[in-house]
């Protein structure tokens, strides 16, 4: 994927995102599990069902995320780009900082973790500016701590281009970790009319003080409401109990609650806002439809779970199956034990002994390449327990369960499960029929080519978009999507990365048109509003681009890129002591962008204001001390001279 991709890709992950989750095993080697601390409302819980929530404080779900308890030390070196980041301790707490190879640097403050610990850990910062102070913008750390092999590059950092320090960690990122609304504690000014956070990574350094780890609402929905309706502090119908009972959903509606975070894909396309917990009134995949490989292989993501059990043949030949009829859902996997599993699969498979084919001279380690756990075998012969292709050194179950599974293997780490980019939908038997249809074609075109956008394949992308009408007209806003599914023309996040797509392939006036129809749809959209109004600078159209760039400062002030279009703008009309402020309140608000600061020196030397063009210089320096003309720039501020 080129850097020009990958900048102007940054908003998509809002629409985009495929969710960082870590697996529910048995621990590492070493590990040392933690339980979780019952959060209040759970206690509400524990009440009437003690035994339920003992077992689950025992589960990864449980501990979801929380505070850097145990923070990482040590230090690593991304062998791609020379980078070295570093763990240490001040006196505000733990910090990690990046030293570039022309002597950069970047340092940032822990403020939480994602994961459990039980296999591995990632790590959430914010960035320290040059006072001292938090910037409030959430990401996640390029170093992670996995539990049997200490400091490793985090998936993201083993990209061909490193991420660094700038993968955000959004409320959709936190989304299956908590079911805490995240954004409604952000700081007013930093999200916008809608009550969306913009930047999406701008949540606050105390989010992890906000928001509990999973709890009983993540599967059963609104627990404090039954809860009320239990101990009559509300008043409801006799046989009411505020939430779905959920062995008498069907069998699809139970498996939505699971597949809300464990189906990941190559992409998820979230059409509309994010989904509530719990039972929902229709499909997920109606509105945050998910890509998976058109041709899965032998490999599996780690997040993967129901992605590769709807490939087993028990799942296909039964349609009432479901997440829970293999996993005790309030129990981790360990403390279910493999005999356990081994049980339910024979529930299902009784026949005439002897029940398994092997014969005594085949041993599951001939079959499985490990020792057997349980005399019948079953899950040691027919669950692979292998690396997923996503996340090396880790080992954790493929879902897809068949009669010959292939040996354990280690691959190279890639994030796609298909290299060559071949994409499909992923569909259950409440939408097969729907995808079938003209629209439902046309519908599944336009997810795919959203999809092959995340992948860096444009064209292909385009070749799928382009059989939308066109991008400004009436027709690009009709729904045509079958009676079910959320139309696409419908989304302002559709036409958003549509435009993203066309510029990505020069094609700047349909780029332009698509950024206006998602502002049409949703005058809020602040990342169609920025792009499109870069967009339009770059054509020449100055008094658009100042008109977007004014708007988006008075919706989010606190967000440093409008400040940094209305600066170029202002430079545009000449207009430099505009332009200086305005590029000094973003370096004030994101102030880790050398090129930035490199730019505000060059207008303050400009205007006269030597004193602070050395300051704005010498920070540029410290960031990027090797950035081109900067020497000769700070040699001229020392001397006096424009």
């Amino acid at each position: 994927m080129s850097q020009r991709l990958r900048r102007r890709l940054g908003p998509a992950l809002l629409l985009l995102l495929a969710a960082a989750c870590g697996p529910d095993d048995a621990p590492a080697t070493g590990s040392v599990a933690r339980r979780a601390v019952m959060p209040p409302a759970m206690a509400r819980c524990a009440d009437c069902h003690a035994d339920e929530v003992e077992d689950y404080l025992g589960h990864a779900m449980a501990d979801s995320l929380g505070p850097v308890l145990v923070p990482p030390q040590g230090a690593l070196t991304n062998p791609t780009n020379g980078v070295r980041y570093a763990f240490a301790e001040d006196a505000g707490g733990p910090t990690l900082s990046a030293r570039y190879p022309d002597g950069g640097v970047r340092r940032q403050r822990l403020v939480g973790r994602l994961g459990a610990g039980l296999m591995d850990t990632s790590w959430v910062a914010t960035e320290i500016d040059p006072l001292g102070g938090l910037t409030g913008r959430l990401s996640f750390a390029p170093v992670e701590t996995m539990t049997a092999h200490g400091l490793v590059l985090a998936p993201f950092e083993q990209d061909p281009v490193p991420v660094g320090l700038d993968q955000p960690v959004t409320a959709d990122c936190l989304g299956c970790h908590t079911t805490a609304d995240v954004e409604a504690g952000v700081r007013a000014g930093d999200a916008g009319p809608d009550g969306r956070a913009y930047p999406a990574n701008l949540l606050g350094v105390d989010v992890f003080e906000r928001v509990d780890p999973l709890g009983c609402d993540t599967c059963h929905g609104d627990a404090r409401h039954h809860a009320d309706i239990m101990e009559d502090l509300v008043p409801s119908a006799p046989d009411e109990i505020g939430i779905a009972r959920l062995g008498e959903l069907d069998a699809g509606a139970q498996r939505d609650v699971c597949a809300r975070c464990h189906l990941e894909g190559d992409a998820l396309i979230a059409l509309t806002g994010r989904p509530g917990y719990g039972p929902q009134p229709a499909s997920i995949l109606h509105t945050r439809p998910v890509i998976v490989a058109a041709h899965p292989g032998d490999d599996f993501r780690l997040v993967s779970q129901l992605e590769r059990l709807a490939l087993s043949a028990c799942f296909t030949g039964t349609p009432s199956m479901t997440c829970t009829s293999c996993h005790q859902p309030h129990r981790a996997v360990v403390a279910q034990g493999t005999a356990d599993f081994d049980a339910r699969c024979l529930g299902c498979h009784s026949a005439p002994d002897p029940v398994c084919s092997r014969g005594p001279s085949l041993t599951v380690r001939d079959v499985s390449g490990e020792p057997a756990r349980t005399p019948d075998g079953c899950v040691d012969c027919h669950v692979r327990r292998s690396q997923p292709f996503d996340l090396p050194g880790l080992r954790t179950a493929d879902h897809f369960v068949r009669r010959d599974i292939p040996l354990p293997d280690e691959v190279p780490m890639r994030h796609h499960a298909d290299p060559d980019g071949r994409l499909a939908v992923f569909t259950d038997a409440r939408t097969t029929a729907l995808l079938g249809s003209e629209d439902g074609q046309r519908w599944t075109d336009g997810v795919v080519g959203l999809g092959l956008l995340k992948q860096g394949l444009v064209d292909e992308a385009l070749a799928r978009l382009d059989r939308f009408p066109e991008p400004g007209t009436a027709a690009a806003r009709i729904p045509t999507a079958p009676e079910g599914l959320t139309p696409l023309e419908s989304s302002a996040a559709f036409h958003f990365v549509r435009g993203l797509a066309l510029e990505m392939a020069g094609r700047d006036a349909e780029a332009l048109a698509a950024y206006s129809d998602a502002l049409t749809l949703d005058r809020h959209h602040p990342e169609a509003r920025l792009n499109r109004g870069g967009l339009a600078l770059d054509q020449g159209d100055t008094a658009t681009a100042l008109a977007d760039a004014e708007l988006l400062v008075r919706m989010h002030p606190g967000a440093e890129k409008p400040w940094t279009l209305r600066a170029r703008a202002a430079l545009r009309l000449g207009d430099l002591p505009r332009a200086a402020a305005a590029l000094s309140t973003s370096t004030r608000l994101w102030p880790s962008d050398p090129a930035a600061w490199h730019e505000l020196g060059r207008m303050l030397l400009q205007g006269g204001q030597t004193e602070l063009a050395r300051g704005a210089l010498a920070e540029a320096a410290r960031l990027s001390p090797g950035r081109p003309g900067l020497a000769e720039d700070q040699r001229r501020a020392a001397e006096g001279g424009p």
